[in-house]
């Protein structure tokens, strides 16, 4: 059996890329993918890449199939490029995980995750795998603190 190359990047280390992320908050189950950034490359990983937030400079590991490129890395980031991508809202905090749930439709664990900044209204349910990756530490803390068993279980 041929081991699969995929596919080469047009980007390199320090050009700046664009990334698709997926919202799920959209009613039906429906998946919507959305271009944010420009989110600058620094390190390459065996089957990723490390890109960095230019307002925030928190780091993200991606596949590098989720990039669209943007600039070489000469690209001047202006005032103008820092604001735009400061407006795109797609880097919240976690204020805190107020509940939990099983959603038997989609066969997956669920926290109410309370965003830094925004209002109780904009909380949103986010799978369980999904904000373990995100914030280990906070997922593992409201566990222990729910006494709740079936969901200790997930975390093992």
């Amino acid at each position: 059996m041929a081991a699969h190359r995929g596919t080469p990047c047009n980007f390199d280390v320090g050009d700046f890329v664009l990334w698709s992320q997926v919202d799920q908050r959209l009613t039906d189950n429906k998946l919507l993918g959305q271009w944010v950034g420009p989110f600058q490359v620094i390190r390459t990983r065996p089957h990723s890449f490390v890109i960095k937030h230019l307002v925030t400079a928190r780091e993200f590991e991606v596949h590098g199939t989720r990039f669209k490129y943007y600039a070489d890395k000469d690209f001047n980031i202006t005032a103008e490029i820092l604001e735009f991508t400061t407006q795109q809202g797609m880097l919240l905090g976690v204020e805190a995980i107020k509940e939990h749930r099983y959603n038997a439709a989609l066969k997956r664990w669920e926290l109410l995750v309370s965003w830094c900044g925004l209002q109780d209204v904009e909380d949103s349910w986010k799978s369980l795998a999904a904000m373990l990756k995100d914030v280990p530490a906070k997922v593992t803390e409201y566990a222990n603190d729910s006494d709740d068993a079936e969901l200790m279980q997930q975390l093992e």
